[in-house]
């Protein structure tokens, strides 16, 4: 697939075959709607139009903060605007990687990204060392789950 880049400064806005994709800080909050996001996982309740809240744009909070206090030292403490940065760059992390794994599933006329399609991605956009552990990782996971099947 071949894509043609704008890069302001890097992350931040690309132009790709499948539409127009812009970092969430480059438009204002009230500018983001649920037409004009990536999320294919639209029913019947969603509004059209409607503008996505920020809990609907990123990670919850506490989930972010909970893994992050895993890396620290027991009386180690995170600043509130280190939990929201990092809250911030791993949605845009996870959304970066999910459009590019959608988009192969879109060439291959599929509408179920699974987990061969992530390390496709990864790969493809330079996380190739995350790659074959996890391989392992999720053949690890498919062996688990096929054994309480």
């Amino acid at each position: 697939m071949e894509k043609t880049e704008i890069v302001d400064e890097i992350g931040h806005t690309f132009l790709t075959d499948q539409g127009y994709m812009v970092h969430a800080d480059d438009i204002e909050d009230d500018q983001l709607t649920a037409e004009n996001t990536d999320d294919s996982n639209h029913d019947a309740t969603d509004k059209l139009g409607a503008p996505l809240r920020e809990q609907d744009r990123f990670l919850p909070i506490a989930n972010v903060a909970k893994i992050m206090k895993k890396a620290i030292p027991e009386t180690g403490k995170i600043a509130k605007d280190a939990r929201e940065c990092v809250q911030e760059c791993v949605s845009e992390f996870i959304s970066f990687i999910t459009s590019e794994a959608s988009d192969r599933c879109h060439m291959e006329k599929r509408k179920t990204i699974n987990g061969e399609d992530v390390l496709f991605a990864m790969s493809t956009l330079g996380f190739d060392n995350y790659v074959d552990p996890l391989k392992i990782y999720l053949q690890k996971y498919r062996e688990v789950g096929i054994s309480f099947v």
